[in-house]
């Protein structure tokens, strides 16, 4: 679930621009401001209709990665009747990324740069 090859996928929020990577560090702080599995504990009806309270949890976690002094309660407000579709489908294809296996041949990568 850490993949240090995941690119970041873009979030654009009232002309802002987020960068999402689901990571397990940020899951884990997720789950512990919650109390809720978010590996383990969704179900199709989340995936499909989520809460709105999901749709932060899930948001936050993502964030974090890459914005880690970014709170909770700053990421609420960003989540409303009109983004959360938007925001939704980003998490889902940010959740997805950080579910794939690392690339095998990136760790070779900086090696071979480095020997030429």
């Amino acid at each position: 679930m850490n993949n240090p090859t995941q690119n970041p996928i873009r979030l654009d929020i009232g002309g802002l621009g987020y960068l999402l990577v689901f990571e397990f560090e940020a899951i884990a702080e997720a789950e512990e401001l919650t109390g809720r599995a978010l590996l383990t504990g969704l179900k199709r009806q989340d995936i499909e209709a989520p809460s709105i309270s999901l749709v932060r949890l899930m948001l936050f976690a993502c964030l974090h990665a890459r914005q880690p002094n970014m709170t909770l309660d700053q990421v609420k407000p960003l989540v409303t009747r009109n983004t959360l579709p938007e925001i939704w489908n980003k998490v889902l294809e940010a959740w997805t990324a950080g579910m794939a296996e690392p690339d095998e041949d990136a760790d070779e990568l900086p090696q071979a740069i480095s020997q030429s």
